[in-house]
Protein backbone atom coordinates (compact mmCIF):
# COMPACT_ATOMS: atom_id res chain seq x y z
CA UNK A 1 0.00 0.00 0.00
CA UNK A 2 1.13 3.57 -0.76
CA UNK A 3 0.59 5.73 2.29
CA UNK A 4 1.34 9.44 2.60
CA UNK A 5 1.37 10.66 6.65
CA UNK A 6 0.39 14.06 7.25
CA UNK A 7 1.72 15.53 10.49
CA UNK A 8 2.45 18.59 12.56
CA UNK A 9 4.48 16.64 15.15
CA UNK A 10 7.12 14.40 14.00
CA UNK A 11 10.96 14.03 15.57
CA UNK A 12 13.80 16.07 14.05
CA UNK A 13 17.38 16.77 14.91
CA UNK A 14 15.71 19.95 16.75
CA UNK A 15 13.52 17.96 18.90
CA UNK A 16 14.44 14.17 18.44
CA UNK A 17 11.32 13.34 20.84
CA UNK A 18 8.45 15.76 19.14
CA UNK A 19 5.41 13.52 17.85
CA UNK A 20 7.03 9.96 18.54
CA UNK A 21 4.34 8.07 18.86
CA UNK A 22 3.23 9.03 15.08
CA UNK A 23 6.94 7.68 14.09
CA UNK A 24 6.39 4.32 15.50
CA UNK A 25 3.40 4.55 13.62
CA UNK A 26 5.49 4.94 10.53
CA UNK A 27 7.81 2.57 11.29
CA UNK A 28 5.60 -0.43 11.72
CA UNK A 29 3.89 0.25 8.61
CA UNK A 30 7.24 -0.16 6.68
CA UNK A 31 7.48 -2.80 9.26
CA UNK A 32 4.64 -4.69 7.36
CA UNK A 33 6.28 -3.58 3.83
CA UNK A 34 4.29 -0.38 2.60
CA UNK A 35 5.52 2.31 1.05
CA UNK A 36 4.89 5.52 3.73
CA UNK A 37 6.20 9.18 3.30
CA UNK A 38 5.95 11.80 5.88
CA UNK A 39 4.45 15.17 5.33
CA UNK A 40 5.64 17.23 8.57
CA UNK A 41 3.81 20.64 8.43
CA UNK A 42 5.98 23.10 10.99
CA UNK A 43 2.68 24.74 11.68
CA UNK A 44 4.58 26.03 15.46
CA UNK A 45 6.69 27.94 12.95
CA UNK A 46 3.78 29.37 10.95
CA UNK A 47 0.69 28.85 9.93
CA UNK A 48 1.22 29.43 6.48
CA UNK A 49 3.16 26.37 5.97
CA UNK A 50 -0.47 24.82 6.54
CA UNK A 51 -1.12 26.81 3.53
CA UNK A 52 1.58 25.45 1.78
CA UNK A 53 0.87 22.04 2.51
CA UNK A 54 -2.25 22.15 0.33
CA UNK A 55 -0.51 22.44 -3.05
CA UNK A 56 1.73 19.56 -1.87
CA UNK A 57 -0.46 17.25 -1.15
CA UNK A 58 -2.93 17.89 -4.05
CA UNK A 59 0.01 17.46 -6.76
CA UNK A 60 1.10 14.22 -4.58
CA UNK A 61 -2.36 12.98 -5.46
CA UNK A 62 -3.15 14.04 -8.64
CA UNK A 63 -0.20 12.41 -9.54
CA UNK A 64 -1.58 9.06 -8.45
CA UNK A 65 1.52 8.62 -6.00
CA UNK A 66 -1.38 7.56 -3.18
CA UNK A 67 -3.90 4.61 -1.96
CA UNK A 68 -4.38 6.65 1.62
CA UNK A 69 -3.93 10.20 3.05
CA UNK A 70 -3.34 9.39 6.90
CA UNK A 71 -3.69 13.17 8.53
CA UNK A 72 -2.93 13.25 12.64
CA UNK A 73 -4.09 16.13 14.39
CA UNK A 74 -7.18 18.09 13.22
CA UNK A 75 -5.51 20.87 12.11
CA UNK A 76 -3.06 18.71 9.87
CA UNK A 77 -6.03 17.48 8.05
CA UNK A 78 -7.08 20.93 6.89
CA UNK A 79 -4.72 20.61 3.47
CA UNK A 80 -5.73 17.09 2.96
CA UNK A 81 -9.19 18.01 2.57
CA UNK A 82 -7.70 18.91 -0.96
CA UNK A 83 -6.52 15.96 -1.89
CA UNK A 84 -7.38 14.42 -5.08
CA UNK A 85 -9.28 11.22 -5.09
CA UNK A 86 -7.38 9.85 -2.31
CA UNK A 87 -8.91 8.30 0.22
CA UNK A 88 -8.55 10.23 4.09
CA UNK A 89 -7.80 8.81 6.92
CA UNK A 90 -7.60 11.34 10.14
CA UNK A 91 -6.39 9.99 13.36
CA UNK A 92 -7.52 12.80 16.44
CA UNK A 93 -5.02 12.29 19.40
CA UNK A 94 -6.65 14.14 22.32
CA UNK A 95 -5.73 18.15 22.36
CA UNK A 96 -7.55 18.51 19.24
CA UNK A 97 -10.74 17.50 20.37
CA UNK A 98 -10.92 17.79 24.19
CA UNK A 99 -9.37 21.33 24.60
CA UNK A 100 -10.68 24.59 24.11
CA UNK A 101 -13.04 25.40 21.60
CA UNK A 102 -11.68 26.54 18.33
CA UNK A 103 -9.55 23.00 17.65
CA UNK A 104 -12.57 20.90 18.25
CA UNK A 105 -14.73 22.44 16.65
CA UNK A 106 -11.79 22.49 13.39
CA UNK A 107 -11.96 18.58 14.16
CA UNK A 108 -15.68 18.30 13.92
CA UNK A 109 -15.58 20.17 10.34
CA UNK A 110 -13.05 18.39 8.94
CA UNK A 111 -14.05 14.67 9.93
CA UNK A 112 -17.47 15.37 8.08
CA UNK A 113 -14.79 15.03 4.57
CA UNK A 114 -12.82 11.60 5.95
CA UNK A 115 -13.50 8.41 4.38
CA UNK A 116 -12.54 7.02 8.05
CA UNK A 117 -11.83 8.72 11.48
CA UNK A 118 -9.43 6.66 14.19
CA UNK A 119 -9.69 8.00 17.78
CA UNK A 120 -7.44 7.25 20.89
CA UNK A 121 -9.81 6.93 23.75
CA UNK A 122 -13.37 6.05 24.44
CA UNK A 123 -14.11 9.45 25.90
CA UNK A 124 -13.07 11.02 22.53
CA UNK A 125 -15.15 8.54 20.86
CA UNK A 126 -18.12 10.47 22.45
CA UNK A 127 -17.41 13.35 20.94
CA UNK A 128 -16.19 12.28 17.71
CA UNK A 129 -17.63 8.35 16.53
CA UNK A 130 -14.49 6.75 15.20
CA UNK A 131 -12.68 3.63 15.28
CA UNK A 132 -10.65 3.47 18.74
CA UNK A 133 -7.23 2.78 18.52
CA UNK A 134 -5.20 3.48 21.50
CA UNK A 135 -1.37 4.81 19.86
CA UNK A 136 0.86 1.87 20.67
CA UNK A 137 4.17 1.13 21.80
CA UNK A 138 7.22 -0.49 20.46
CA UNK A 139 8.14 -3.45 23.07
CA UNK A 140 11.43 -3.78 21.44
CA UNK A 141 12.36 -0.23 22.05
CA UNK A 142 10.72 0.44 25.52
CA UNK A 143 11.95 -2.32 27.87
CA UNK A 144 13.55 -2.34 31.30
CA UNK A 145 17.09 -1.53 31.97
CA UNK A 146 19.18 -2.80 35.17
CA UNK A 147 18.46 0.34 37.52
CA UNK A 148 22.09 0.74 38.59
CA UNK A 149 23.51 0.34 35.00
CA UNK A 150 20.84 3.37 33.54
CA UNK A 151 21.72 5.19 36.51
CA UNK A 152 25.04 5.36 36.11
CA UNK A 153 24.54 5.95 32.25
CA UNK A 154 22.42 9.28 33.21
CA UNK A 155 24.79 10.38 36.15
CA UNK A 156 22.23 9.88 39.02
CA UNK A 157 23.18 9.34 42.36
CA UNK A 158 21.82 5.36 43.14
CA UNK A 159 20.77 6.90 46.68
CA UNK A 160 18.10 9.12 45.77
CA UNK A 161 15.06 8.68 44.53
CA UNK A 162 13.60 10.29 40.93
CA UNK A 163 10.27 10.97 39.95
CA UNK A 164 10.01 11.09 36.22
CA UNK A 165 8.59 13.84 34.24
CA UNK A 166 8.88 12.92 30.64
CA UNK A 167 7.13 15.96 28.51
CA UNK A 168 8.01 19.66 27.63
CA UNK A 169 7.54 21.11 30.82
CA UNK A 170 6.15 24.36 28.61
CA UNK A 171 3.26 23.17 27.67
CA UNK A 172 0.69 24.42 29.91
CA UNK A 173 -1.73 21.36 29.76
CA UNK A 174 1.34 18.72 31.39
CA UNK A 175 1.15 21.37 34.41
CA UNK A 176 5.11 20.80 35.23
CA UNK A 177 4.56 23.48 38.01
CA UNK A 178 2.19 20.94 39.68
CA UNK A 179 4.85 18.06 39.46
CA UNK A 180 6.99 20.43 40.84
CA UNK A 181 5.01 21.02 43.42
CA UNK A 182 4.65 17.44 44.55
CA UNK A 183 8.04 16.85 44.47
CA UNK A 184 8.86 20.23 46.72
CA UNK A 185 6.28 18.17 49.36
CA UNK A 186 7.99 15.12 49.30
CA UNK A 187 11.47 16.70 50.47
CA UNK A 188 9.83 18.68 52.91
CA UNK A 189 8.83 15.51 54.52
CA UNK A 190 12.47 14.51 54.56
CA UNK A 191 13.02 12.64 51.13
CA UNK A 192 15.78 13.03 48.98
CA UNK A 193 14.06 13.30 45.72
CA UNK A 194 14.36 14.94 42.20
CA UNK A 195 12.18 15.91 39.44
CA UNK A 196 13.55 14.41 36.44
CA UNK A 197 12.80 16.13 33.31
CA UNK A 198 13.03 14.34 30.49
CA UNK A 199 11.87 15.89 27.29
CA UNK A 200 14.09 16.30 23.75
CA UNK A 201 15.24 12.63 24.23
CA UNK A 202 15.42 10.55 20.82
CA UNK A 203 13.31 7.49 21.07
CA UNK A 204 15.82 5.08 21.82
CA UNK A 205 17.35 7.00 24.94
CA UNK A 206 14.36 6.85 26.81
CA UNK A 207 14.18 3.60 28.05
CA UNK A 208 17.14 4.18 30.13
CA UNK A 209 15.03 7.50 31.84
CA UNK A 210 12.15 5.03 33.01
CA UNK A 211 14.93 2.86 33.82
CA UNK A 212 16.63 4.89 36.10
CA UNK A 213 13.18 6.43 37.71
CA UNK A 214 11.00 5.19 41.05
CA UNK A 215 8.09 6.63 39.62
CA UNK A 216 6.46 8.55 36.73
CA UNK A 217 4.13 11.11 37.46
CA UNK A 218 1.38 12.42 35.04
CA UNK A 219 -0.92 15.14 36.48
CA UNK A 220 -2.08 16.71 32.83
CA UNK A 221 -5.44 18.36 32.89
CA UNK A 222 -6.38 16.39 29.65
CA UNK A 223 -4.83 13.40 27.53
CA UNK A 224 -5.80 11.40 24.46
CA UNK A 225 -4.11 7.82 25.60
CA UNK A 226 -1.26 8.96 27.06
CA UNK A 227 2.10 7.02 25.73
CA UNK A 228 4.25 7.81 27.80
CA UNK A 229 2.13 5.89 30.52
CA UNK A 230 2.16 2.95 28.41
CA UNK A 231 6.19 3.45 27.60
CA UNK A 232 6.63 3.71 30.90
CA UNK A 233 4.67 0.52 32.20
CA UNK A 234 6.77 -1.51 29.22
CA UNK A 235 9.59 -0.61 31.63
CA UNK A 236 8.32 -1.71 34.58
CA UNK A 237 8.23 1.85 35.71
CA UNK A 238 5.41 2.36 37.94
CA UNK A 239 2.85 5.26 37.54
CA UNK A 240 0.88 7.84 39.38
CA UNK A 241 -1.24 9.80 37.03
CA UNK A 242 -4.69 11.92 36.53
CA UNK A 243 -7.51 10.16 35.89
CA UNK A 244 -6.82 11.38 32.61
CA UNK A 245 -7.68 9.64 28.78
CA UNK A 246 -7.88 6.02 28.75
CA UNK A 247 -5.31 5.87 32.06
CA UNK A 248 -7.87 3.94 33.66
CA UNK A 249 -8.07 1.22 31.05
CA UNK A 250 -3.74 1.91 30.41
CA UNK A 251 -3.31 0.92 34.12
CA UNK A 252 -6.04 -2.12 34.65
CA UNK A 253 -5.10 -4.67 37.18
CA UNK A 254 -1.67 -3.37 37.49
CA UNK A 255 -0.63 -2.93 41.10
CA UNK A 256 1.74 -0.29 42.34
CA UNK A 257 0.62 2.43 40.17
CA UNK A 258 -2.29 4.73 40.86
CA UNK A 259 -4.74 6.86 39.07
CA UNK A 260 -5.74 9.32 41.72
CA UNK A 261 -7.56 12.39 42.42
CA UNK A 262 -6.42 15.77 40.90
CA UNK A 263 -4.38 17.19 43.55
CA UNK A 264 -1.39 18.04 44.86
CA UNK A 265 -1.60 16.26 48.34
CA UNK A 266 -3.45 13.27 47.08
CA UNK A 267 -0.53 12.45 44.07
CA UNK A 268 1.90 13.19 46.79
CA UNK A 269 0.52 10.27 49.19
CA UNK A 270 0.45 7.69 46.26
CA UNK A 271 4.44 8.58 45.43
CA UNK A 272 4.57 8.28 48.59
CA UNK A 273 3.56 4.42 49.10
CA UNK A 274 6.01 3.88 45.87
CA UNK A 275 8.82 5.31 47.04
CA UNK A 276 8.83 3.48 50.68
CA UNK A 277 7.49 0.29 49.38
CA UNK A 278 9.06 -2.71 47.90
CA UNK A 279 11.90 -2.76 45.78
CA UNK A 280 11.43 -1.52 42.32
CA UNK A 281 12.84 -4.59 40.59
CA UNK A 282 10.03 -7.06 41.59
CA UNK A 283 7.50 -4.53 40.16
CA UNK A 284 5.78 -5.54 37.06
CA UNK A 285 3.94 -4.12 34.25
CA UNK A 286 5.74 -5.31 31.32
CA UNK A 287 3.13 -7.87 29.99
CA UNK A 288 0.09 -6.20 30.94
CA UNK A 289 1.37 -3.94 28.10
CA UNK A 290 1.06 -6.35 25.37
CA UNK A 291 -2.39 -5.35 24.43
CA UNK A 292 -0.73 -2.06 23.21
CA UNK A 293 2.14 -3.86 21.33
CA UNK A 294 2.83 -1.81 18.22
CA UNK A 295 1.93 -4.31 16.04
CA UNK A 296 -1.49 -4.79 16.61
CA UNK A 297 -1.87 -1.24 16.47
CA UNK A 298 -0.57 -1.16 12.98
CA UNK A 299 -2.97 -3.96 11.79
CA UNK A 300 -5.89 -2.46 13.17
CA UNK A 301 -5.02 1.08 11.38
CA UNK A 302 -4.20 -1.29 7.86
CA UNK A 303 -8.41 -2.67 8.50
CA UNK A 304 -9.02 1.30 9.01
CA UNK A 305 -7.41 2.22 5.45
CA UNK A 306 -9.36 -0.84 3.90
CA UNK A 307 -12.54 0.26 4.98
CA UNK A 308 -11.72 3.98 3.93
CA UNK A 309 -10.96 2.74 0.35
CA UNK A 310 -13.87 1.06 -0.30
CA UNK A 311 -15.73 3.87 1.23
CA UNK A 312 -13.80 5.92 -1.20
CA UNK A 313 -13.88 3.64 -4.49
CA UNK A 314 -16.27 1.26 -3.88
CA UNK A 315 -13.85 -1.86 -3.78
CA UNK A 316 -11.41 -3.13 -1.41
CA UNK A 317 -7.92 -3.26 -3.14
CA UNK A 318 -5.95 -4.83 -0.04
CA UNK A 319 -8.04 -7.05 1.84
Amino acid sequence: MRILIVTNMYPGADNPGFGSFVKHQVDGLRAFGHKVDVLYIHGYRSKLNYLKAIFTIFKYTWKGCYDVVHAHYGLSAIPCLFRWRTSLVITFHGSDVLQGSTQPLISKLVCQFANAVIVVSDKMNSIIAGKVIPCGVDLEVFKPYNLNEARTRLGIAMSRKVILFPFDPRRKVKRYKMAEAVVDKLRRSGQDVELLVAFGIRNDEMPWYYSAANAMILCSISEGSPTSVKEALACNLPVVSTDVGDVKEIMKGIRGSFVCEDNVDVITQCLEQILSGEDRSIFESRSYMERYNMRKTVESILMVYESAIQKNTGMGQYS
